[in-house]
């Protein structure tokens, strides 16, 4: 298993990757509908990185990555987003390769925290955020305009 950042050519996998996670998730946006036209924006940003988990030239796995910059604190902070393992591959330490890659990348760019934020229900992801570090600090609040 090869974990490494997303490029332009990934397109196509990463948004089928984001449609199984999006009716695992029962989301009601189609990734490859509605978010074709922004990977590449996504990419082309220096402020964030898509981490995918590959095998045998099939991605596996994905984390949307964004840096973000804190006045209060005077550093920037780490905020992940679409954290995916396809079903099949979930229990291979999938997960926790690309936990540790962003980590990794962390440290190398002195981003000393990271949050994100998983829905109520997701009992199954909140135990590997916490068997990977995470600890739950505060409640996140959602706004649909």
């Amino acid at each position: 298993m090869n974990i490494r950042h997303a490029v332009i050519s990934d397109r196509e996998q990463v948004l089928q990757l984001l449609n199984e996670a999006s009716r695992e998730w029962k989301a009601s946006d189609k990734p490859s509908e509605v978010g074709s036209s922004i990977y590449e924006e996504i990419i082309k940003r220096e402020d964030t990185v898509i981490f995918v988990a590959e095998e045998n030239n099939k991605l596996i796995g994905l984390v949307t990555f964004y840096l973000l910059p804190n006045i209060r604190h005077g550093w920037h902070r780490g905020h992940v987003e679409d954290f995916f393992v396809t079903k099949r591959m979930r229990g291979k330490k999938v997960g926790s390769k690309l936990f540790d890659a962003i980590k990794t990348y962390c440290r190398k760019h002195h981003i000393r925290v990271i949050k994100l934020d998983s829905s109520n229900e997701n009992i199954d992801a909140h135990r590997f955020y916490e068997k990977n570090g995470g600890k739950q600090t505060e409640k996140m609040f959602r706004f649909d305009l």
